[in-house]
């Protein structure tokens, strides 16, 4: 019998990619404030249409995989480690250094310390969550996926699996874009407030990448037509570049963002499953790490770059300064802080490290087979 894991390597190195995609983003952003022009609102714009929707089309998709693996009792004990407990960690730890140097820019003269215990309460309003609200957003719908997670044991579940089967064929995978675009549509003809429509539309991202994951064949089409989806990708980026002279206001923009954003997925989903699906001796320390480092590289980047925009260094120069140094700190926390110990290890999401085991020879556990999923 041989031995494998469930685990998808393509998945793990998507997540990293997305990841290192929003720190590249984030760390662009103390240079824009005082440059003329769209261009901080273009980097908004890139970040919302790539790297933020693939995490949450990834968290969709490993949601399976822990279902499958966990009863409903150890789904809650790991929501509460992998997000409850990081969030408290980011509004006590994280937010308030963030919070006290807007703050300082304000006009504020009280030293941190005096100042912690309102940054406490300002880092409970969503204004000033920076960027745990994707942390608060995973939190909220994976409570809200625990039906649906208790539904994927039933004999239901394998007949829904067989129908998503028919959108594996040719091209029809795209079809999994309409539901995204006539959510989206729908909450702006409404007019929902702004944090509903993203709310909703985070939230139906999440749900494709679930039936992606239910029906794998689906995550096949997505590599078979990857070449598809990037011509569709370029066609739509060009309508959109043309749409910014004919379309003042932006509505058509705003109408093809669910499309826009979802090509970017399914591109680099598609890609990533034809390239990046192996085993690597770094993937699971990169796996590890990125959890962590997302939650660390926000304030990182703000403590430096406060520093670093006082230099008369060409731009370009100060943000590959700031990039390099922001990750080069986070991996020495990681490793002397984080990592380590148990108590660090559970505040920041990530699971207690098993201490090695020797027996003098080397013993393989074949892992079970599931009828469900494979």
């Amino acid at each position: 019998m041989h031995t494998h894991t469930c685990r998808l390597a393509y998945l793990d190195w998507l997540r990293v990619l997305a990841i290192l995609g929003v720190f590249l983003f984030t760390a662009a952003r103390p240079f824009t404030p005082g440059i003329p022009g769209p261009l901080p609102d273009r980097i908004d714009y890139m970040l919302n249409s790539s790297c933020i929707p693939l995490l949450f089309f990834i968290s969709g998709a490993v949601s399976l995989h822990m279902a499958l693996k966990r009863n409903k009792t150890k789904m809650v004990l790991l929501w509460i480690r992998r997000l409850l407990i990081p969030l408290i960690t980011g509004m006590l730890l994280l937010l308030p250094p963030l919070i006290y140097l807007e703050q300082t820019q304000t006009g504020n003269q009280k030293s941190f310390w005096q100042f912690y215990p309102t940054a406490v309460r300002m880092a409970l309003r969503p204004e000033n969550w920076h960027h745990l609200w994707v942390i608060f957003c995973l939190a909220i719908y994976m409570v809200l996926m625990i039906p649906l997670l208790n539904w994927t044991r039933t004999v239901a579940a394998r007949k829904a699996q067989q129908r998503l089967l028919v959108l594996a064929a040719g091209r029809r995978v795209y079809a999994l874009l309409l539901p995204i675009a006539g959510l989206f549509a729908a909450s702006i003809v409404l007019q929902l407030p702004g944090y509903a429509t993203s709310f909703l539309y985070w939230w139906m991202l999440l749900l494709t990448g679930f039936c992606c994951m239910l029906q794998p064949q689906l995550m096949d089409s997505l590599e078979r037509n990857r070449r598809c989806s990037l011509l569709l990708l370029l066609i739509a980026i060009i309508t959109i570049i043309i749409l910014r002279h004919f379309d003042p206001q932006g509505w058509l923009q705003i109408m093809l963002e669910p499309l826009h954003a979802g090509l970017w997925v399914f591109v680099l989903t598609g890609y990533g499953k034809k390239y990046l699906d192996l085993e690597h001796p770094l993937r699971p320390y990169a796996n590890l790490f990125a959890y962590p480092f997302y939650m660390l590289q926000q304030p990182l980047i703000m403590l430096i770059s406060g520093y670093v925009m006082q230099w008369e260094y060409p731009m370009v120069m100060e943000y590959i300064f700031v990039v390099l140094s922001t990750y080069l700190i986070a991996i020495v926390v990681f490793n002397l802080l984080i990592k380590p110990f148990v108590l660090t290890r559970f505040f920041f999401g990530i699971k207690p490290g098993t201490p090695p085991v020797v027996t003098g020879k080397v013993v393989k556990v074949p892992m079970p087979p599931s009828e469900f999923f494979y």
